[in-house]
């Protein structure tokens, strides 16, 4: 679990969310993920850069024949004014500071979340990475002493 991570309120606005994502690119902060409080203080949820690009491009599609960069600006133009709460996901898995690594498999599994919150009292105390559940897991699986797999040099 990672204690050092970005907070911003569900009241920012996009365009606001990216000067964050930004500014902590270049502060070399962790910015695949970023808590979102309410008015309270209380988690509100998880909100990714992807979360960001697709309130921007809202009902816009890049693909389509005719779209050219001046419609995207132009949709992204509209958007930039939107909350967070606009974009952020309806559903975020979170867990206690006790979750056993079973319950972050599981949760891990059932959708894809860059992360888990770890929360006590609705407050985030920090975050688990999938890529952490992924080594965590891994660590048993790999290790001959817990009659995991055991890979040999060739």
């Amino acid at each position: 679990m990672t204690k050092l991570f970005l907070r911003i309120s569900s009241a920012h606005t996009l365009r606001e969310t990216m000067g964050v994502i930004l500014y902590g690119e270049q502060r070399k902060h962790d910015t695949g993920a970023i808590v979102v409080v309410d008015e309270k203080g209380d988690f509100a949820g998880v909100l990714t850069p992807h979360h960001v690009v697709l309130g921007l491009l809202n009902e816009h599609d890049p693909s389509e024949a005719g779209a050219t960069e001046e419609v995207f600006l132009h949709s992204v133009e509209d958007h930039l004014g939107n909350t967070v709460l606009d974009v952020l996901p309806a559903t975020q898995p979170t867990v206690s500071p006790s979750a056993p690594l079973a319950q972050l498999i599981r949760l891990a599994a059932e959708g894809s979340y860059e992360c888990i919150p770890v929360i006590e009292e609705g407050r985030v105390e920090g975050l688990v990475y999938i890529t952490d559940i992924f080594k965590a897991a891994a660590s048993i699986a790999l290790n001959p002493e817990t009659d995991g797999i055991l890979l040999e040099d060739e």
